[in-house]
């Protein structure tokens, strides 16, 4: 059997180790050469321009070896996904669908169970009210004490309702638990609010996530507008970016 029929990924990997060693003993002078020129006048910068297309000619020539090399592992861990996808596939599926709907079913009961402990709890308070009532006017017609009516009244709410059992639970080795989150359905509701609530402000102030998320977009803004940016809260940063070709 083929090692394609039976399923097997083989990648083969080779670059050129004599040119790789070459190039590795170049990267010292290189690196000291980058670091020690100083620019002060033209003839710096045209020294730099010639180091940086020298250095750029180094970085294609490990780019040459090395990308092969990379490319062909890249390949081979997409395929030893895909295969292992594959291969769970007929069983994982199925089964995240049979967990949903276990999942669903004991949570429907636990919100039912729920419901019927409040409905019993109210239905118990109503008829502590009512005995409390009854008693406290019997003790009353008796000539009972302040004390010994309020010791009553507190004996008879103590009595609480029985504890509804739940139709179903969950089985050995699976717990339950709710997740939760929030989707904002309205930004500009949503903003107003943020300005407002100090503590949210502070939450979203230290959130890097959201910071980045923000300055994502306020980038594409401000590569629109260039000198023309202008939104308050915000401040334009301009940083040079020099390109060399050859």
């Amino acid at each position: 059997m083929s090692a394609a029929k039976a399923g097997i990924v083989e990648v083969k990997i080779s670059y050129d180790r004599a040119n790789q060693t070459q190039l590795a003993a170049q990267a010292p002078e290189l690196s000291r050469r980058l670091t020690t020129i100083k620019i002060t006048d033209q003839a710096d910068i045209d020294r730099a321009n010639e180091i940086i297309l020298h250095c750029k000619q180094w970085i294609d020539s490990v780019d040459r070896i090395m990308n092969p090399v990379r490319d062909a592992t890249h390949k081979a861990w997409k395929a030893a996904i895909k295969a292992q996808d594959e291969f769970k596939e007929p069983v994982l599926k199925p089964m995240a669908a049979l967990k949903v709907a276990v999942t669903n079913f004991i949570v429907a009961a636990e919100e039912e169970k729920k419901r019927k402990q409040a409905a019993a709890d109210a239905e118990q308070d109503r008829l502590n009210r009512i005995e409390a009532k009854r008693v406290i006017d019997e003790l009353k017609a008796l000539g009972a004490t302040k004390a010994e009516i309020r010791e009553a009244r507190e004996e008879i709410n103590s009595v609480v309702a029985p504890i509804i059992a739940p139709a179903v639970e969950a089985s050995g080795g699976q717990s339950i638990r709710m997740l939760y989150s929030a989707e904002v359905t309205d930004m500009k509701v949503f903003l107003k609010h943020l300005a407002e609530d100090e503590f949210l402000l502070q939450i979203f102030k230290y959130s890097q996530g959201f910071t980045k998320a923000v300055e994502s977009v306020l980038r594409d803004e401000a590569t629109n507008r260039k000198d023309k940016y202008s939104i308050p809260g915000t401040k334009l940063v301009k940083k040079p970016s020099g390109t060399w070709r050859g």
